[in-house]
């Protein structure tokens, strides 16, 4: 095109203004086909979620660009890339990643009435900065074959010198514990929590690297009770109902179980914010939170149910996290954990 005008012999000052049109036309138009596609860095990819993705993409037209990672790896990188982050969104899992992300000044406040709508009160973001996508339990879990029902009632029971050598727990470097204690340290205190833990660790615990193995190990008989996530148990019940574990629901006649959150946030650094802001709404409509509990997680959303065996779960009495009080104390959670022995 340019060789073209060049050889018609027009006047330089013609010939500068046409490839500035030329050159600013093809920025618009590279611009344009960026405005509407969203990378989001997605801590939740291990949990299919893909589907709740490409039904935005498609009600919206806002293509989304997935990259995923565990949410503290997604943490880490956007601390490291600063505001040079392609990042628009952080979909990342429990509480721990969130205050982090929140507390790194890595996320910025974003509200509407349709996500004010579509999430309860109780287990928000007091600041705005994130917005929760799923309700997860920690709660102790039994052996069907080797312990009898109602042997386990509260945390303080894994702490039963009966127990010694027959309990298994996930390491001290899991999110999900680092926030379970954080949250007992906000709610029972330094003294209570640190005497609660350390009887846990007087029972000599196996320890695994994911609530999974910790599951497996109890089916072949390696130990009787254990500590996870709720859902991790619903998937394994839905696959084989004769899997020989059970819940084993803490504190029904006090505070509850405790209650962590999956959750996202859109990223300070972001310039489409608006756009963001239509992805969190959409993940915590009744159509998104459908597809999303399919996992064994429970939904935001009141107006949706639980999945096949967490439906059968969903009226437990829970404790919700302490999101202000709990998020500072993390440090100190994971400090008492170490001092401790819970490696």
């Amino acid at each position: 095109m340019l060789a073209g005008l060049i050889r018609r012999r027009w006047p330089l000052p013609v010939l500068a203004l046409l490839l500035v049109l030329v050159i600013a036309g093809v920025a618009v138009a590279m611009s344009s086909s960026d405005d509407d596609t969203l990378v989001v860095y997605n801590g939740r990819s291990h949990y299919g979620d893909e589907t709740v993705f490409e039904n935005f993409t498609e009600k919206t037209g806002i293509e989304l660009t997935l990259r995923g990672g565990t949410g503290p790896e997604l943490f880490e990188r956007l601390k490291r890339e600063g505001t040079d982050t392609p990042a628009d969104v952080l979909v990342t899992t429990d509480l721990a990643n969130l205050w982090r992300a929140e507390n790194a000044g890595l996320l910025t406040e974003t509200t509407s009435p349709k996500l004010e709508a579509n999430v309860p009160e109780a287990i928000r973001d007091p600041g705005s900065q994130w917005w929760p996508l799923t309700v997860r339990l920690r709660v102790p879990v039994v052996s069907t074959k080797r312990v009898p029902e109602g042997a386990i009632t509260g945390y303080e029971d894994l702490g039963d010198p009966k127990w010694k050598g027959r309990t298994c727990l996930r390491t001290s470097n899991s999110e999900y514990n680092q926030s379970l204690v954080a949250d007992f340290l906000a709610k029972r205190g330094p003294e209570e929590t640190e005497a609660l833990l350390q009887s846990w660790m007087d029972n000599d615990p196996k320890i695994f690297n994911s609530d999974g193995e910790l599951l497996g190990a109890m089916a072949e008989g390696d130990c009787d009770v254990g500590l996870i996530n709720h859902y991790y148990l619903a998937r394994a019940l839905d696959e084989d109902p004769d899997f020989p574990v059970a819940p084993a629901w803490p504190d029904q006649d006090g505070a509850g179980a405790h209650a962590n959150v999956s959750g996202a946030g859109v990223v300070s650094t972001s310039d489409k914010k608006a756009q963001a802001r239509k992805l969190l709404e959409y993940l915590t409509t009744r159509a998104a939170q459908v597809e999303i509990v399919k996992g064994g997680e429970f939904p935001v959303n009141e107006q949706v149910s639980a999945e096949d065996s967490a439906a059968l779960w969903q009226t437990v009495k829970i404790d919700p996290i302490a999101v202000e009080q709990a998020g500072p104390l993390i440090p100190d959670a994971i400090a008492l954990m170490l001092d401790l022995g819970w490696r």
